[in-house]
């Protein structure tokens, strides 16, 4: 035992099994003085290995006694002969690229562990059962997978030979290896969500359990029924123990896609969501989803920290008897700086060129970032975490539209007891005044701006600066102690180090909830932002707002939102008057169609007056020959009356020209000299009545004629117009008397 006591308060000092000890190893071990001896044999077929708690206490004053936990392994010896195995061993070829690897042993049915130089492994006689992509090692059964062995199940057959004489005669068994081979690509990798458990190793993990199936199994359907996709779809590829000074962690990896793959916002916020669910399924507990090692604030890093994930092509492997994992070799570092300086990398179809990219139209960011997005008061957008800066500055563009709404929050998405960090920042809207609570982990800090109105539909620049002992709000540039805000973060910490995504326009958890589970004095509100927020940046990173990890009712480009802002924003009075204006038009509008509708039917039934008197009458040449008539003779030569120019002190023109009269004289002769045409002018009667012509006209309505064919009494169904003609010239039943024939 060690003590870092001085000599007068440690040893000597007195060991003995603590009273936590079960009956099992109290019947079993016994320690005297400092030594621990057995009090029965043991078999290792039986029990592997005991954990003996033991209680030690020094010599000072007072006493102190610390426990200490021994490690006890039993030894095993070949008395038993081995049966056939089988055992499956999956492989992740990271990017394909896997050197020479070894992937697992020979497994044979044998309750004895500690005989492997009593064994021989070697390929059954049949060279077509022999894999051209792997090889055995005969001494030691390990199987070692070649580089650049491509995507595929392989079964592997072996012969195991066994002899240990006296005891174990010489005998073989057939073993059989099932081996998958899958390849993920280092997108995979670097979009992947990890888990960190706590008090697991990675061979509990793996080992198949009563039922049949691993805990890795089981998380591997559990993740596929989350994100609501394929087994095939969802990796689990990294199995790494890490033990340290307090608890043995274990940290798995884990991606899935549809297409692309899910980047690690979606895939941890969703875990965290059933995080119960899984350690009730696994057993085991959970420490923390989403692995940060800046997480502890000083614990890595005296000031900033950054977290950074390590990954090669060397296959990382857990053995056990019937089952081996070879998974990808990723895990998370720290690194105690904050601003790194990236290899450029253009986004959205954007071209590298120098040392800038060029960007497609519409793209304005450094790297072609979409620098804005919109939402309209049911929405938000994730994105990733910013790094543990000892000096941190947040600039954004509002053009907000609602005057109590949450701009953004980073921090927690639930209270986690293993892990008391509730380190937190939100900017959020109150009565259209800016208020920002921040938590460097021991108290909350608030800042608010009551001056600038901020909800107006204009765009605003904020600025916030994050110190160790201070922080800063700035409103549209302004240094002016009016449009900005300054406090001090609550000691003893001094760093904001987060481990949640960053929200924007709202959050996907309920923050009341989750404040009451924290105990903040302080709770973000969880009413929802209506409006544009644009050139979100942390430390001069441009954050690629039009593309979230994960995001509800978000708009990129902020189209839509500002077309739902202008019209939410229309005054009452406003749409009153451009109701009534419209009200005005189509009366006007109506009236104008009457007028013209009442004008048409009087030309109309000035027209009718005419025809009714007229149309019915023919009109017929002399020579009984019946010529064509047209009723323009009878209009009148102009619609209104006629006016005529005054000539009063004008003189008339005279023309010289005489053409037209010499030209109108040669028709005439050609004329007078055609064979064809009359020489004489004829006369023609119009309109002649009597003598059996049943012609009638306007003047002999009632005169006789022969045949007595004119009778007048419809004219009495003309209506009021024609009543005296029908008067005049109707028939009666009593009187009817002939006429004298006459001329019109």
């Amino acid at each position: 035992a060690k003590d870092y006591d001085s000599n007068e308060n440690g040893p000597p000092f007195t060991f003995a099994l603590n009273e936590s000890a079960s009956f099992d190893i109290r019947s079993k071990f016994q320690i005297q003085g400092n030594i621990l001896s057995t009090l029965v044999s043991f078999d290792r077929e039986q029990r592997k290995e005991y954990k003996i708690p033991v209680a030690i206490t020094d010599s000072g004053t007072p006493r102190l006694t610390g426990v200490s936990v021994l490690h006890v392994v039993i030894g095993d010896r070949n008395d038993n002969p081995m049966g056939p195995g089988h055992s499956d061993i999956f492989v992740y070829n990271y990017k394909g690229e896997a050197p020479d690897t070894e992937i697992g042993r020979v497994f044979v049915d044998d309750p004895d562990d500690w005989d492997l130089p009593d064994k021989r492994f070697m390929w059954l006689p049949s060279y077509e059962q022999r894999s051209p992509y792997f090889d055995v090692h005969s001494n030691t059964g390990m199987i070692t997978m070649k580089e650049g062995t491509p995507n595929g199940t392989y079964l592997l057959r072996f012969n195991v030979t066994e002899e240990n004489e006296p005891i174990v005669a010489f005998h073989w068994v057939e073993a059989t290896v099932n081996v998958t081979i899958k390849e993920i690509p280092e997108e995979a990798v670097d979009k992947s969500g990890s888990i960190r458990f706590v008090n697991v190793t990675a061979e509990d993990f793996i080992i198949p359990e009563e039922d049949g199936t691993s805990k890795k199994d089981k998380l591997h359907r559990r993740l596929a029924q989350l994100y609501n996709t394929s087994l095939d779809n969802v990796d689990v590829f990294t199995v790494f123990s890490k033990p340290t000074v307090k608890d043995m962690f274990l940290d798995v990896r884990f991606s899935a896609h549809g297409s692309p793959y899910y980047s690690p916002e979606k895939l941890d916020s969703m875990a965290v969501g059933i995080q119960e669910k899984l350690e009730e399924e696994l057993q085991s507990r959970i420490y923390m989803v989403h692995i940060d090692e800046c997480l502890t604030e000083k614990e890595q890093c005296e000031d900033s920290c950054r977290n950074v994930l390590i990954k090669n092509n060397v296959p990382l492997s857990v053995y056990t008897n019937t089952t081996s994992f070879v998974g990808v070799s990723a895990r998370v570092e720290s690194e105690c700086t904050c601003d790194v300086q990236e290899p450029l990398i253009c986004l959205n179809g954007g071209t590298a060129f120098a040392d800038k990219c060029e960007c497609p139209e519409g793209l304005n960011g450094p790297h072609c970032e979409q620098t804005s997005i919109g939402f309209h008061g049911d929405g938000w957008a994730m994105y990733a975490p910013p790094p543990a800066c000892h000096e941190g500055r947040v600039t954004l563009t509002v053009t907000s539209h609602s005057k109590n709404s949450l701009v953004f929050y980073m921090g927690p998405l639930k209270h986690n007891p293993l892990l008391n960090v509730q380190d937190f920042m939100s900017l959020e809207l109150k009565d259209g005044h800016l208020l920002l609570l921040v938590n460097y982990g021991s108290g909350i800090t608030r800042l608010n701006n009551t001056v600038v109105e901020v909800a107006d539909g204009k765009p605003h620049l904020i600025e916030i600066v994050l110190t160790r002992n201070s922080i800063e709000m700035f409103v549209d540039r302004c240094k002016l102690s009016t449009c900005m805000s300054l406090s001090a973060p609550i000691r003893p910490n001094e760093i904001l180090n987060v481990n949640g995504p960053l929200q924007l326009g709202g959050a996907s958890i309920d923050l009341e909830a989750l404040a009451q589970s924290f105990g903040w004095s302080m709770v973000p509100t969880n009413q929802n932002f209506i409006g544009c927020i644009s050139n979100f940046t942390y430390n001069d990173f441009m954050y690629n707002l039009g593309q979230p990890s994960m995001h509800k009712n978000a708009d990129p480009s902020c189209q839509r939102s500002m077309f739902t802002a202008v019209t939410f924003g229309i005054d009452a009075n406003f749409l009153v008057a451009i109701l009534v204006c419209i009200a005005i038009l189509v009366i006007l509008l109506l009236a104008v169609v009457v007028h013209r509708r009442r004008a048409d039917a009087w030309a109309e039934k000035e027209l009718d007056d005419i025809r009714e008197n007229i149309i019915a009458y023919e009109y017929e040449g002399g020579g009984e020959g019946d010529a064509g008539y047209d009723l323009h003779v009878l209009r009148q030569m102009y619609d209104g009356p006629l006016r005529i120019p005054a000539l009063t002190n004008k003189k008339a023109t005279i023309r010289d020209d005489t053409g037209h009269i010499r030209f109108l004289d040669d028709k005439k002769s050609v004329l007078d000299r055609d064979p064809d045409i009359i020489p004489y002018d004829d006369v023609r009667h119009y309109a002649y009545e009597g003598d059996g012509n049943t012609s009638g006209s306007l003047s002999s309505l009632a005169s006789c004629t022969d045949d007595e064919d004119l009778k007048f009494n419809y004219l009495s169904t003309f209506g009021p117009r024609f009543r005296k003609l029908a008067d005049m010239y109707g028939d009666s039943d009593d009187e009817r008397q002939p006429h004298e024939e006459s001329w019109c």
